[in-house]
């Protein structure tokens, strides 16, 4: 994570920013391009070491961990560091003192704590046309394999590719890689797949219309302006497609132009393009003074012509940082990267939540967990289990850790795996906090559950609560008093067991995913 220590009217504030690079592959591309192991030296995770490395040591070299600048026409001083996000960062220490699976975690991730995920697709890769059932079908499953499995699940944040051409083919891919592959997006790459001078099709708008259905975030590659303008059409085309039947579906569908910066700044048909209803732009392959001149000119643009109009959002929640990793390396990253966090970027007029949207935020949004009811149907009831530490402030043992330490165990025992976590916010999208949402699977059983896990009293109390069918979970937090969440909470108590140390923590918890 990105921490900013943050002065203002004498007063200080800390915030942190969950960092997710929106644009990766992973296989191995007919061209020759390859990551087929994100945890190998050289891949994706060395690759953000790299870029967290660079970043900081130019922000250090300008003197610009801290400076001082004018935020809403007062001044402001803004102190960065690099935060692990704690959740990973202490199962992580917790599976090195076990010493078994997955005990060197905690080492490879020390130089990686300032991206906490990253998007990852296909190539145009060698598995393609490996299957009968779609053209990208085995592409797919080798990222559902590593996306949906701990320890990637933890890092990665898996897409599927398909081609529209395909017609039906296409169709069915898209809902097979969400509900049976897990994959949460999909990425489309006209020119690769020789439909380039058929983005605007009735197949395509078929692809975007499924993808709306599973609330799945669609990413475009581009190159040049005439397929942007020809994607930007194809978004219309579907939005009023979607107003004539589907109408439901029009806050769930979501497109992405990637590519869309580099080339074109001061483009204001292209800014258009993406100042429109359900559309994006991912910033890879910006760079260097390029994305500094964008960012300011893009703002301008944006607030001058009153562009908030168009779906009430400010021109930060337009864009998606993205690396493009591996077909550009850490330098171009970095050199995008630092135009979003140094005190040109505030300077010029960009806030601590501008930095905060386009560097995460704005992908989290996207997601179709964040946008459809987390609820698992048909699901046996399962006990909850409660940690408590009435004696935490004498002897200072955090029940948060013990919950951790105890899922470590079930982990290294091969009791249950991690196919996903979602953040859990506080009222809003401004902040998140430590409690999260586990989509857990028990391997015993074969069995698919979410998870709720909250403090409830901070460091004295923690809860691991299977939700039961039909329970769903809010993505900004429950309030106690609510009678609705005074519900939910009744029936996760109905059936729970206490533990009050870490050795009966790690036996009930074993027991109620045997």
């Amino acid at each position: 994570m990105l921490t900013a220590t943050i002065e203002q009217d004498g007063k200080t504030r800390v915030e942190q920013i969950f960092v997710i690079d929106a644009h990766s592959h992973l296989g191995q591309d007919v061209d020759g391009a390859a990551m087929m192991n994100p945890l190998a030296p050289s891949g994706t995770f060395d690759f953000w070491g790299n870029v967290q490395g660079k970043v900081k040591a130019e922000l250090e070299n300008s003197n610009q961990l801290t400076f001082t600048t004018i935020i809403e026409g007062k001044p402001t001083k803004i102190s960065w560091s690099f935060t692990p996000y704690p959740f990973t960062d202490k199962l992580y220490s917790f599976l090195e003192k076990l010493g078994k699976m997955h005990s060197d975690l905690k080492e490879k991730s020390k130089f990686y704590s300032f991206i906490d995920q990253g998007v990852v697709f296909p190539f145009q890769d060698v598995f393609r046309d490996k299957r009968p059932e779609a053209l990208y079908r085995a592409s797919n499953i080798n990222i559902s394999r590593f996306t949906t499995r701990f320890p990637f699940s933890m890092k990665l944040i898996g897409y599927c590719r398909c081609d529209p051409m395909e017609g039906e083919k296409a169709v069915r891919e898209v809902k097979y890689a969400r509900e049976v592959l897990g994959v949460r997006g999909l990425k489309l790459h006209p020119r690769s797949e020789g439909w380039i001078d058929n983005i605007n099709s009735s197949k395509a708008v078929n692809v975007l219309i499924e993808a709306a259905k599973h609330s799945m975030p669609v990413l475009f590659d581009t190159r040049g302006k005439g397929s942007i303008m020809a994607i930007g059409e194809l978004i219309k085309t579907t939005r009023n497609a979607l107003k004539g039947s589907h109408s439901k579906l029009l806050p769930h569908f979501k497109v992405i132009i990637a590519h869309f910066a580099q080339g074109n700044v001061g483009d204001y048909d292209v800014y258009n393009t993406i100042v429109q209803p359900n559309t994006y732009g991912d910033l890879s392959m910006l760079h260097g003074a390029g994305a500094g001149n964008f960012f300011e000119d893009f703002r301008k643009w944006f607030i001058s012509n009153k562009k908030e109009s168009v779906d009430n959002r400010n021109w930060s929640e337009y864009l998606l940082y993205g690396s493009d990793y591996p077909y550009f390396g850490d330098v171009h990253a970095e050199k995008l990267m630092i135009y979003i966090v140094n005190k040109q970027f505030f300077d010029t007029g960009g806030t601590i939540k501008d930095t905060r949207n386009i560097l995460g935020l704005n992908q989290i949004k996207i997601l179709p967990e964040y946008n459809l009811p987390q609820i698992k149907k048909d699901v046996n009831a399962l006990p909850s289990l409660m940690i408590s530490n009435p004696a935490f402030k004498q002897n200072n043992i955090s029940t948060y850790d013990n919950a951790i330490d105890a899922l470590a165990h079930l982990i290294v025992e091969n009791k249950v795996d991690i196919k996903k976590f979602c953040l859990q916010f506080k009222d809003s999208w401004d902040y998140f906090n430590n409690d999260i949402l586990l989509n857990m699977v028990s391997n015993n059983k074969k069995e698919e559950i979410n998870v709720l896990f909250t403090n409830l009293v901070k460091d004295q109390i923690s809860l691991l609560a299977p939700l039961q069918s039909n329970m769903m979970w809010k993505k900004f937090g429950f309030e106690y008093f609510n009678p609705e969440d005074r519900d939910f909470f009744t029936k996760l108590f109905k059936q729970c067991y206490l533990s009050t140390d870490i050795t009966k923590a790690i036996e009930l918890l074993a027991h109620v995913f045997n």
